[in-house]
């Protein structure tokens, strides 16, 4: 950890080269002299913690350097340099020269590991420094006691901490900062943070800034957070979370030190590592993805409806998991009832003073198909960590649907039953029969009107045969397709029935000539499969899925949507705009 003024003078030089000339002369002139020249590698420790940085320096002494070439770092990661200092010292006429190469590097993984030695041409000859030897060891585990700084100095250190040590895939840890001081402060600020890889990332504003005390090592320190970051691992493993640097003033003392301002420091966090188990096997089928707690409310908007009727259930999903792998509870609806895929109406992301909860509001439209009374017990399936199982919650009671025959269903099971109505039976007239000959008459007259009535009927057509409509060819079905969408535009603002049932016809006739599927064939199970044999991507197809669902329910369901036509007419645009690209060819 380097928390001193000369690192931050030392970083400033790497900006150009520097001279630093020292003179204690005697009262006598002096006669300059000049030792012979040394060339070594330096380390700042021996030892370092993984995922900390460290510098390494190789100095020429009392000469100059040309065609300077740096080792192979081998396990650890170059970040910057080389640096190049120069500088010369003057004591009692004995003058000594230096220059410098410095490197800035990460260690990866623990371990010991040598750094080879550096060539440099200097007074006609290749001078090597020795090889080094650097130890990584681990970072201590996240909530331990602070590690203090090496070196009697540990007036002042700041330290990066986990809540916990073990967590799963998705579940809400939280890293941060504490400043540790003996010292009195003149401010303290942030000024840089790992890159938090392996997690998703959320800075927290608000937490505990308060002051407060802990005794380490018989030594009382004030000890304040500065930060707080709520992560969320992606994969289990084990996770190292690197150092956060942060730029602090110690108060001048006396009556000058508020003018003069506080003498600055940079400090450095030791980095942590996190353990991420697996979660267990196996993984229920309706599982959410959520890991940690969550719990739910659920409303409707009516308990009887008919046949022609839609129900909708809202549902309010509230937890501290990952927000990103949380997907929507699957709704198990009991045969003769329907549901469509649910639509988020809300999603929020906040801070309750503790920790990061998300929110989010779905809707789903359920449709009557048979008259009854149906119950709905939807289930909600989680990951607890503090139990390390799965949860199923359910509702106490029920959701319980009154459902009758509508119009249209009674409609339909009478033309269902409808019976078939008997052919008429033909009366025989004996005597007419006998008059005009019987059978051999009767036949040849049937047979000379069948072939008149055939005649007429083939002369009636061919005119008309060369106009029938050809079929939409694949390559004119986009754009057919997009001046179909600029009807479609032309209905926004009108009755959002009208709108969407412009653009529900528009798109099917458009998948209907771009996949040879016949209109019975049209249904969203066989156009995810065409699209995917043509290997189009998920993510459109859920787009697709998205907006014949929107059209469905305001055509079928009683869901407007007004104030979603322009928004549902761009994304129709865009999957097929998509759909062209992907499918060309």
């Amino acid at each position: 950890m380097n928390y001193n003024v000369p690192l931050l003078w030392k970083k400033s030089m790497r900006s150009g080269i520097w001279v630093a000339v020292v003179l204690f002369l005697r009262p006598n002139n002096a006669v300059f002299t000049q030792a012979s020249a040394v060339f070594e590698a330096k380390v700042e420790s021996p030892e370092v913690v993984q995922g900390n940085r460290f510098e390494v320096t190789f100095t020429l002494k009392d000469a100059e350097g040309t065609r300077f070439i740096a080792p192979a770092f081998g396990e650890f990661k170059l970040l910057d340099g080389p640096s190049l200092m120069r500088g010369m010292t003057i004591v009692n006429g004995k003058a000594s020269t230096n220059q410098s190469w410095t490197y800035e590097l990460e260690t990866v993984k623990t371990g010991t590991f040598t750094i080879g030695p550096a060539n440099v041409q200097a007074d006609g000859r290749i001078l090597r420094t020795h090889p080094l030897q650097v130890r990584v060891v681990p970072p201590r585990s996240g909530n331990q006691r602070p590690n203090l700084p090496p070196g009697a100095n540990d007036d002042l250190f700041i330290q990066g901490e986990l809540d916990r040590e073990t967590v799963y895939p998705g579940q809400q840890v939280t890293w941060r900062v504490k400043l540790f001081t003996l010292l009195s402060i003149d401010g303290a600020d942030l000024i840089a943070l790992p890159d938090f890889q392996g997690f998703y990332a959320k800075e927290k504003r608000r937490f505990d800034t308060r002051t407060q005390y802990q005794i380490i090592r018989g030594k009382k320190y004030a000890v304040k957070i500065l930060h707080e970051q709520a992560l969320f691992p992606q994969e289990k493993g084990e996770i190292v979370i690197g150092p956060a640097k942060v730029r602090a003033g110690i108060a001048t003392p006396g009556a000058f030190g508020s003018f003069l301002g506080g003498q600055p420091v940079l400090l450095q966090t030791q980095p942590v590592r996190l353990i991420v188990n697996a979660l267990p096997e196996p993984t229920p089928d309706n599982f959410t993805g959520g890991v940690g707690q969550y719990d739910w409310e659920w409303q409707q908007d009516k308990d009887s409806l008919s046949t022609d009727d839609a129900a909708t259930l809202t549902v309010t999903l509230r937890g501290n998991g990952d927000s990103r792998q949380f997907s929507a509870p699957i709704l198990a609806v009991p045969e003769g009832l329907e549901v469509f895929e649910p639509r988020i109406k809300a999603e929020e992301e906040y801070e309750n003073g503790e920790q990061m909860v998300h929110d989010k509001t779905l809707e789903y439209v359920v449709l009557p198909k048979e008259p009854g009374d149906y119950s709905i017990q939807p289930e909600l399936v989680f990951f607890d960590p503090d139990s390390n199982r799965y949860r199923v919650q359910r509702l106490t009671k029920p959701i319980l649907l009154h459902v009758t025959a509508g119009k249209n269903y009674v409609n339909n099971q009478i033309a269902n039953n409808a019976p078939t109505p008997e052919a008429p039976v033909a009366s025989s007239n004996h005597r007419l029969w006998e008059r005009f000959g019987g059978w051999p008459i009767l036949l040849g007259i049937t047979t000379l009107l069948l072939l008149l009535v055939s005649f007429f009927i083939f002369r009636k057509k061919r005119p008309y045969a060369p106009q029938a409509a050809p079929a939409v060819k694949q390559q004119d079905a986009g754009k057919l397709t997009r001046e179909r969408f600029t009807h479609v535009r032309h209905l926004l603002g009108g009755p959002p029935r009208a709108f969407y049932d412009a653009l529900f016809k528009s798109l099917q006739a458009y998948l209907s000539a771009r996949l040879g599927l016949t209109p019975a064939q049209l249904t969203p199970a066989m156009v995810s499969a065409k699209l995917a044999e043509r290997k189009v991507s998920s993510g459109r197809i859920q787009t697709l899925h998205s907006v014949w669902q929107t059209c469905e329910q305001a055509l079928f369901a009683g869901q407007t949507q007004a104030a979603e036509m322009e928004a549902t007419l761009r994304q129709a645009e865009e999957i097929v705009q998509g759909l062209e690209r992907e499918l060309k060819g």
